[in-house]
């Protein structure tokens, strides 16, 4: 044990030592020595990638959570903000930027050293996996914190994103904290922004400037969620697909692009204004059209996965009562996970997503629709359609505010 904390730091990925840590971060208090203490000892595991002192490096991470863009969206607007993003990553659940973007053809989720510096030196943003190279400790801790549970501690949640920071050698870092029971910093605001400012204080003792964002929104921040509906947010906002008017997913992408401005304000940019910068969706789609190219993948092969997704036949769900619709997003998780489960043993593959047509506080009438559910394997629709339903609840209640109306509050340590 480190003598300034007595936190049991694993030497291997021997499940007793992780269940020591489990143990440890179920009782001590967040502060932000022993994150910063942990998070290095958990990067030290692998290599560390070095890069020269003109490049600026910067990613947006997220405590998790579903249906967020925060970590598929920014890091194409920290491109046009002249940023080099060096993204490591665990898979999400169910919807990561990671695995959204490997269910693209060709897509290489899994990159050596040699073939991150490659990626950034052709189009400045590399998207790779945590394995034997890259924090290999953390990412045998997060498999086994799946396993047992222990995904929602704010101790191993902090140090495990700022591993994978320190690793990649990102200077500058902006955070998503997700309130609630699936964001893993806290079920209310308060606890949330408390291990915000110490996730900020620990990115600091490891040498990088950091900033968080709280959107005190309830229920999932815009309406897709699922990795294929992930991507067809991703193209709405880059200009290739087009949703009518939403002003839910518009809230969500202005969200996306103000923690951006944020992180560059962070590193003292002098580009960036007061004011969030314009919504450009042709240097988004400029920038994701070169990561794709530089990852294995194609503008053609984004365009027709949009369209399979889309175009994939889909089941409405519709409120059994008239009020105010509420919904669990742990069960919508739950039911998601479990179908990418059984149908994706190791792999990335889609077989089902989700697009809400009611957010969370809306008033609605019986029968109104609910959500368009998508499942590509017909033998499991009707049992995935049941589980989903059972996460709605209208209850008898006052509307709260319309949906993507809430200010997003920035935290720092």
């Amino acid at each position: 044990m480190n003598e300034l904390t007595d936190i049991p730091l694993p030497n291997t990925a021997d499940e007793s030592e992780f269940a020591r840590l489990v143990q440890f971060a179920r009782c001590a208090s967040v502060d932000a020595q022993t994150v910063a203490l942990l998070a290095a000892h958990l990067a030290d595991s692998g290599v560390h990638l070095i890069w020269p002192e003109t490049l600026r490096t910067a990613d947006v991470a997220s405590t998790g959570g579903p249906g967020s863009l925060s970590t598929l969206l920014p890091p194409f607007v920290l491109r046009t903000l002249g940023y080099d993003v060096v993204k490591l990553s665990v898979p999400g659940r169910p919807a990561g930027a990671i695995d959204s973007l490997a269910t693209l053809p060709g897509y290489r989720p899994r990159l050596s050293c040699e073939e991150v510096r490659d990626v950034i030196d052709r189009c400045g943003f590399a998207h790779f996996l945590a394995d034997e190279r890259f924090a290999p400790l953390d990412a045998a801790l997060f498999a086994y914190r799946r396993r047992v549970g222990a995904v929602a501690l704010p101790l191993l949640a902090a140090a495990s994103l700022l591993s994978k920071k320190l690793a990649a050698g990102v200077k500058t870092v902006g955070l998503d904290v997700r309130v609630g029971s699936h964001g893993n910093f806290g079920a209310t605001r308060e606890t949330a922004r408390d291990n915000a400012k110490v996730f900020c204080q620990a990115a600091r003792i490891l040498g990088m400037k950091a900033v968080a964002f709280i959107v005190p929104r309830p229920g999932p921040v815009q309406p897709f969620i699922g990795r294929g509906e992930s991507l067809v947010a991703l193209a709405v906002a880059a200009g290739i697909h087009e949703v009518g008017e939403n002003i839910w997913l518009a809230s969500h992408v202005r969200d996306c692009y103000e923690m951006a401005r944020q992180v560059a304000r962070m590193d003292g940019a002098e580009n960036v204004g007061a004011q969030t910068p314009h919504l450009r969706p042709e240097l988004i789609r400029s920038a994701l059209e070169k990561h794709l190219r530089a990852q294995g993948s194609s503008i053609d092969a984004f365009q027709s996965r949009i369209a399979a997704v889309v175009n994939a036949p889909r089941l409405r769900l519709r409120a059994p009562s008239s009020g105010i619709v509420e919904l669990n997003l742990d069960l919508v998780r739950a039911a998601l996970v479990r179908i990418q489960a059984d149908a994706t043993p190791g792999c990335f593959l889609d077989p089902a997503g989700l697009e809400l047509l009611a957010c969370a506080g809306q008033e609605v009438r019986e029968g109104d629709d609910l959500a368009l559910l998508r499942c590509d394997i017909e033998s499991a629709r009707g049992d995935l359609a049941g589980e989903i339903e059972r996460a709605f609840t209208v209850n008898a209640a006052s509307p709260r505010p319309q949906c993507g109306l809430e200010p997003m509050e920035v935290v720092r340590g």
